[in-house]
């Protein structure tokens, strides 16, 4: 587990980048436009606007060296806005995701899955001071759904108002991660769920208020 931080963190900066401009009256219309031709080291920049959700995209893959960034432009609020998922992720690597806003999901507000093959995992991606809130559902539904993720980070991020009968975070199979510094607030479940043989995480720093269960 000691070596998640330093595995982690000193990789997250691309050596050569590329800013995909994400938005309207910008080269790229929404994400999935973008994500399509994104490189390693490349940004995706987001600028001021509400985005439709029930996005997916597959094999969104940076390189040790190059990390992919999805980011809000500075001072935009970047808001996706419904779907059965926001955005899922599939089989991503090398992905930083940060400064977003996610609301109003059916489903789950985020997935991050390994496409149900367990010998390719999802891997090294990052969350933070995202806002995760909202959720237009009411059973076991995720703000956060990690699945099949490995060596992750979920850092200064905000959830709020979840599902009556979901979680914060819920992971499933989940290795080598690491969530700090998050506030949990009206959740349904719990904040945080580690299961399906989930291991080698390290939670700490976070505050949760009116959680059903503790984290």
């Amino acid at each position: 587990m000691k070596n998640i931080i330093p595995f982690l963190f000193p990789l997250c900066l691309p050596l050569q980048a590329a800013t995909l401009h994400i938005g309207s009256g910008q080269p790229y219309a929404n994400l999935t436009v973008a994500a399509n031709v994104a490189q390693p080291g490349d940004t995706l920049l987001l600028h001021e606007g509400v985005y439709a959700g029930g996005l997916t995209i597959i094999n969104l893959k940076g390189t040790q060296d190059q990390w992919i960034t999805i980011k809000n432009a500075p001072g935009a609020t970047v808001i996706f806005e419904g779907g059965g998922n926001a955005i899922q992720f599939i089989e991503p690597a090398y992905l930083h995701i940060f400064g977003l806003i996610f609301q109003h999901q059916t489903a789950n507000g985020v997935n991050t899955d390994d496409g149900g093959t367990y010998d390719t995992p999802a891997h090294h991606v990052i969350f933070e001071d995202c806002i995760f809130r909202d959720m237009s559902a009411s059973g076991n539904n995720d703000l956060l759904k990690l699945s099949g993720l490995d060596s992750f980070v979920v850092r200064n991020c905000l959830f709020q108002n979840g599902a009556g009968g979901g979680s914060g975070i819920d992971m499933v199979g989940c290795h080598y991660g690491k969530i700090s510094g998050c506030h949990f607030q009206d959740m349904g479940a719990n904040a945080i769920q580690c299961k399906g043989g989930s291991e080698h995480l390290r939670i700490e720093a976070n505050f949760s208020k009116t959680a059903a269960n503790a984290p």
